[in-house]
């Protein structure tokens, strides 16, 4: 076997000994690389109970092949509610640790700290897991030095000025969004996840809730 063949040949079997799975609630901007992920890892879990999350359509026959294989699994809960994809994701982990070998690495990619329970769960039982995230290791969540986007900000000043005339539901919060910075370039989903971030809002079963004191304290630093 050459040099190259048998290096082919390792990275192919360390594909098929890891798992990722992926809280789309939390991260539903990780959708856009979800073929990346899927050349990376056997299989992929998706777990998800509200999402306005799209795929290109030069993904759906690729995809449907993918979850006919086995190697992507899209779990929609049965019911919504707070931490709803966080339960989906315990289950599924507990089920691919019984059925894979005891090599399967298994990545949770999140920004919910709370699924560290679930790596911890499965680092109990002799199993490699953990918990990968989307926020940059130096990017804290809530901190006053941390420089907010400009978006945030002049976002947080429209909800402020229109307080009761605010977007119910996330699909309709997004869409606002990509109408009131049409053409500026900004990712509607981006600040949705920035939005959350700063405890601006806060999504429960695909409804909306403004923290209005948070809201407030942002939008007057845009107002400055």
């Amino acid at each position: 076997m050459s040099i190259q063949a048998a290096a082919t040949a390792f990275e192919t079997e360390k594909l098929q000994h890891r798992i990722l799975m992926i809280d789309l609630e939390n991260c539903p901007s990780q959708i856009g690389h979800l073929m990346d992920d899927l050349k990376q890892y056997a299989q992929v879990v998706i777990c998800y109970a509200q999402s306005g999350a799209k795929v290109p359509l030069d993904w759906i026959m690729p995809l449907t092949a993918l979850v006919n294989e086995k190697r992507l699994e899209i779990v929609k809960m049965p019911n919504g509610g707070k931490n709803a994809a966080d339960f989906g994701i315990a289950f599924w982990a507990g089920t691919l640790m019984a059925q894979t070998g005891a090599d399967t690495h298994f990545d949770i990619l999140s920004n919910d700290a709370d699924l560290d329970h679930v790596v911890r769960l499965l680092s109990s039982q002799q199993r490699s897991a953990k918990r990968i995230t989307t926020q940059k290791p130096n990017d804290p969540v809530s901190n006053s030095t941390f420089i907010l986007p400009t978006s945030v900000q002049t976002y947080c000043l429209h909800l402020d000025t229109h307080q009761k005339n605010r977007p119910v539901k996330k699909e309709t919060l997004l869409n606002h969004i990509k109408s009131k910075f049409n053409g500026s370039g900004i990712d509607a989903e981006k600040l949705f996840e920035d939005l959350c971030k700063q405890g601006a809002i806060k999504l429960v079963d695909n409804k909306i809730n403004y923290i209005q004191k948070k809201i407030s304290e942002l939008a007057s630093t845009a107002a400055k």
